[in-house]
């Protein structure tokens, strides 16, 4: 390393070591400055080159590394083992959660379907489309009521059938 000295000297002219004067202060009495510490000293520095140097196998320093390698493994392992449940139980949540909200919107289009068919089968509809299709209302004559399999009469329940006029004719046959 060079000092800002060094530098000066090698530009002022100085060439060896041995010209160099020391350091001598004089103390001025406008500036009361202290010293820089070791100005007066000259490191010499000494090129090296290490290209011709080879590294000696230490057999010691190889089974150390290959067991620290083993070790961040093993370790990374078991960090990775620890984290799998984690991450699965968070995508299944995820899962869960899109499903809950699936469900939620398929019970609303239900609950709409629902109401869509109320309309569709409500009285005042099925009147509505029976005089658009021109239809009437059948003939007591037309009604034949028919009783349950069952005896017993309190529970019993009768339905109705339309008998069409045409299929009387087709019935006595």
């Amino acid at each position: 390393m060079a000092s800002f000295a060094t530098i000066v000297n090698r530009f002022v002219g100085v060439g060896e070591l041995a010209d160099v004067r020391p350091a001598v202060w004089t103390r001025a009495e406008g500036c009361r400055l202290r010293p820089i510490a070791n100005e007066d000293v000259y490191l010499f520095v000494k090129r090296v080159d290490n290209s011709a140097v080879v590294r000696a196998a230490d057999p010691m320093a190889r089974r150390a590394r290959s067991r620290t390698v083993m070790t961040g493994l093993a370790a990374a392992m078991l960090v990775i083992a620890g984290l799998v449940p984690t991450a699965y139980n968070t995508m299944a949540g995820f899962n869960l959660q899109s499903l809950h909200q699936e469900q939620i919107k398929l019970k609303q289009q239900n609950a709409l379907l629902d109401t869509e068919e109320a309309k569709l089968l409500s009285p005042a509809h099925l009147e509505k489309l029976a005089k658009s299709l021109k239809m009437s209302e059948p003939a007591p004559q037309q009604v034949q009521f028919l009783a349950s399999k069952n005896s017993d009469t309190r529970t019993s329940k009768t339905e109705a059938r339309n008998v069409m006029p045409m299929s009387r004719e087709v019935a006595s046959r």
